[in-house]
């Protein structure tokens, strides 16, 4: 979640200057962040405000620590079914903590509540936690990077929480060194586009339907995209599947940052799921394997 996290980041930056944040007008927005992984406990919430575009942007400033914060467990009629309360904890990195020992369920509907005795602020959220994510059969324990076995990855079968299934791998290498590099991400370490600490746990980005395979009885197939691999080495593959808040947030973050043909100056707003304010409440489910990446 660290990269959704300079997601949001560089939302903050830019905010000031889409169709309905101009400087001009300039308005402090709330922000809220928060991401719950099916059969865990309640995730963290963060609860920060936005700065101007010419004031340097820091999350312990910006943090807001008297915020109300619920999240609530919705029945099948959206009715609320069970309420768990989260206290500011500096001990935390300055995020809400629900002291429960609720685990996220998963197909199921939270809503997360935000209000303020001194704000007039109310933020409101919902997500729905895809299905349960089980990788099944034999997993190759180790892949020569970038040859035509592509890594595979086979998924039990699960329930459809939304339009389609949207998978995001992530690499989490357990040999992050500079000599372990993959060409790629060496070239781009070496012109100081990004840190070996950024690296170690690297996402694929998005993968929908159009990439994986339906098998005739249930499971799903899917191949993992070299792109994902920043480290040669033993590394740790996780395999999540991503609610539409998640889906809709990186999609338009990719606009933002140039993925389209847009004329210039045309720069859409991010896409975000939350009444009263910005910011995301998403979920996942995930399930981990480790496989060994080979020097061609």
């Amino acid at each position: 979640m660290k990269k959704l996290s300079a997601i949001l980041f560089t939302a903050f930056l830019i905010i000031t200057g889409c169709d309905s944040y101009s400087q001009d007008d300039y308005q402090e927005v709330v922000v809220i962040e928060s991401y719950a992984v099916a059969n865990r406990l309640l995730p963290p919430v963060r609860v920060s405000k936005t700065v101007p575009a010419d004031v340097e942007y820091n999350l312990s400033n910006a943090t807001i620590r008297n915020a109300i914060v619920q999240m609530v467990l919705l029945d099948e009629n959206g009715n609320d079914e069970e309420v768990f309360n989260f206290n500011f904890t500096p001990n935390s990195g300055g995020a809400y903590i629900s002291f429960s020992d609720h685990k996220v369920l998963p197909k199921r509907t939270y809503r997360l509540d935000v209000s303020f005795n001194d704000r007039d602020e109310v933020l409101r959220a919902t997500t729905t936690v895809p299905d349960i994510v089980e990788i099944v059969g034999d997993v190759a324990g180790s892949v020569v990077y970038q040859s035509s076995d592509q890594l595979e990855i086979l998924i039990a079968e699960n329930e459809r929480i939304q339009d389609q299934s949207v998978f995001v791998f992530s690499t989490i290498s357990q040999e992050p060194i500079l000599e372990n590099l993959t060409p790629f991400y060496r070239a781009s370490v070496d012109a100081g586009n990004v840190e070996i600490a950024d690296l170690i746990n690297n996402s694929s980005g998005l993968i929908n339907e159009g990439n994986f395979q339906r098998n005739p009885d249930g499971t799903v197939t899917l191949r993992f995209p070299w792109i994902g691999v920043a480290f040669y080495g033993p590394n740790q593959v996780v395999t999540s599947s991503v609610d539409t808040n998640l889906d809709m947030l990186v999609r338009s973050q990719q606009l933002q940052l140039g993925g389209s043909t847009l004329p210039p100056g045309e720069i859409p707003n991010l896409l975000y799921n939350v009444e009263g304010g910005i910011g995301v409440f998403g979920s996942l489910s995930s399930d981990t394997v480790s496989t060994n990446f080979v020097r061609p």
